[in-house]
């Protein structure tokens, strides 16, 4: 059987609870329109043919001001040395802007991938201008 961890990353709100709720197909992260509703790591698993893939939501990236803040951010941040692959997801209906930078900086490129996540919400325009940005 093969296997690899995946960890979602990224700002808050951009979406990493929905996306791990559809790929495993069913609720396993509490998703919420308040930030920081995720403060913990929340493991999913998908079992597909002689394949496991464990999916790690994560709190989201942000500019912590409070003690809560700053360990919340670590949360996050050590998920992405203990996986295989990191998927960072950057929100299509907001500028791209320093915050998702920041965000972007603390990766391994080596094992990144970049997910543009709610494309549905947007015009063809907007999200072209958004990768050009």
């Amino acid at each position: 059987m093969r296997s690899a961890f995946i960890s979602l990353v990224g700002r808050p709100n951009v979406g990493k609870s929905t996306l791990l709720n559809a790929i495993i197909g069913t609720k396993v992260s509490i998703v919420s329109n308040k930030p920081q509703t995720t403060r913990t790591r929340v493991r999913g698993i998908l079992n597909k043919d002689d394949t496991q893939l464990v999916f790690v939501d994560t709190p989201g990236l942000h500019k912590a001001t409070t003690a809560l803040g700053e360990r919340v951010n670590a949360t996050a941040l050590e998920s992405m040395r203990d996986v295989d692959i990191v998927c960072l997801l950057i929100d299509a209906t907001q500028t791209f802007g320093a915050g998702d930078r920041w965000v972007s900086e603390q990766l391994d490129i080596r094992n990144a991938i970049v997910v543009i996540n709610k494309i549905d919400a947007v015009s063809s325009a907007k999200l072209l201008a958004q990768l050009g940005a």
